[in-house]
Formats: structure tokens, sequence, C-alpha cells
């Protein structure tokens, strides 16, 4: 390997970096694609059916269920885009929302806790021992433990698929050229995708996955019709099974 001194291109920077983003989610959003027509799917759940069972009342739960949707509305896009890696940080936010608005459905009185977060030191603490997301999904386990099984196990893998800067989840999208003529290394750290390419399908399933988890924890916060929810969960289980099914095979 030869010496010599290291340098950093990044290409067109931004220009570029939208440019090759604003590409991938046209040609995603043209193809006849089953899994972006099931995102839409979730889409419009969330948009009008999960409000049949959700409650817009306490108002602090509600606005945190309108974050944690739009939270999600952020990762689809990345997802969208390409950019797989920043979509797990978002569905992780989305998720601790979405759990924030069902504990201070199930707990009211914990609402001055969440608000008071930023008076001082000791309310920060409270707060944060307060809002963990293992504690607050442990009631959840006995109403849905799917959607609690579920919710667990996205919150905990986001972790390695970007959601935390550690190995797994930077050097899987690092490449490393050993054969360049002038002897030196090339070290290639990829953020975008093609549509076809498999990072960005992994970037869509966790949306569908997430989507999901959150649907279920927001609408199983209030007093939903059981019937009514269980097949609507269902459906959309079923609808996402169908869509990542090539994508787990090959997994």
């Amino acid at each position: 390997m030869a010496v010599g001194i290291a340098k950093v291109e990044l290409g067109d920077g931004l220009t570029g970096y939208l440019a090759a983003a604003d590409e991938t989610q046209q040609e995603m959003q043209g193809a006849d694609n089953l899994l972006v027509k099931t995102l839409f799917q979730y889409d419009a759940y969330f948009q009008r059916d999960l409000w049949e069972h959700a409650s817009a009342t306490p108002p602090l739960a509600c606005v945190l269920y309108l974050n944690a949707y739009q939270m999600f509305l952020a990762a689809a896009r990345m997802a969208l885009s390409g950019h797989p890696v920043a979509v797990f940080p978002l569905l992780r936010t989305s998720l601790e929302s979405a759990s924030y608005g069902y504990l201070l459905e199930q707990q009211p009185a914990l609402a001055d806790v969440w608000t008071h977060r930023h008076r001082s030191k000791a309310d920060k603490t409270a707060c944060r021992n307060a809002f963990t997301f293992k504690k607050i999904l442990k009631g959840l386990d006995d109403k849905a433990p799917e959607i609690h099984k579920l919710a667990t196990l996205a919150y905990e893998g986001a972790i390695d698929y970007g959601a935390h800067p550690n190995l797994k989840g930077v050097f899987t999208h690092v490449s490393l050229n050993e054969d360049r003529p002038d002897g030196m290394v090339a070290v290639t750290h990829t953020s975008l995708y093609s549509a076809g390419h498999v990072e960005t399908i992994r970037g869509i399933c966790a949306c569908l996955d997430f989507g999901l988890a959150i649907i279920g924890i927001i609408t199983l916060a209030g007093d939903p019709d059981p019937a009514k929810l269980q097949a609507e969960l269902q459906a959309l289980n079923d609808a996402k099974e169908a869509a990542t099914a090539d994508y787990l095979a090959s997994e």
C-alpha cells in the first residue's frame, strides 16, 4: 500500500445529495411497488382510521401522537429517498413519542413530570426516571403482547441500523477499494442507495414494522372497540407481511 496524503472528497455536497434523493424517491413512487403501496396504506390509517380509536384528550398525549406521526412521515421520506441509516433515529423517536403519549393516558398525573422536565436538574432526573421505554410499555404486554414484542424488538434493533453510531450502524455502509492505480486505498461511506438496493428496501420495511407498533400503541392507549381494532391491526399486519416477504426471504 502506498503512503500518501489522505484526502476527503464529498462530491457535490447538499446539491448532489438532494438530486440523488429526489431521483430515488420519484422512481420508488413511480413504480408498481407493493412496499410503497403498503407504506401509503399505513399513512392512510394514520390519517383517518387511527382517530376512531385514539382520543384527542388528554391534550398532551394527543400532541405526542401527532409528533409521532410527523416523525414517521420524516422517516418515510428518508426511506423513499434511499437513505436507510437516517430512517432509524427518526423511527425510534416516533416510537418514543407514541409511548410517552400512551403513558400519559394511563397515568395523567405524570403530565406535570413531563412538562416540568426543563425547570431544574431534579425535575429532569425525575422525568428521565419516569419516562423510560421499558417502564412505559410494561402494561402493554398484558393488553397486546404481539404489539409489545414488535415495539420492543424495533426499538432495540434500531440501535444497530443507524439510531446509534456503533460499528454495525456505521461500517455497514463503508467499503474499501485497494486496487487503485495510485496504490492508495479508497474508503467510501455510502449514504444514498438506489431504488432497488436492499438497503433502501430495508428502510421501507422498517417504516412498516415501526408503523404497526406505533399505530398499536396509540390505538390501545384509549378505549377502542376491541373487535374492530383487532381486525384492523391484523389487516395492517397481513399487508406488512405480504409486502416484506421477499426482503425477509433474502435476509
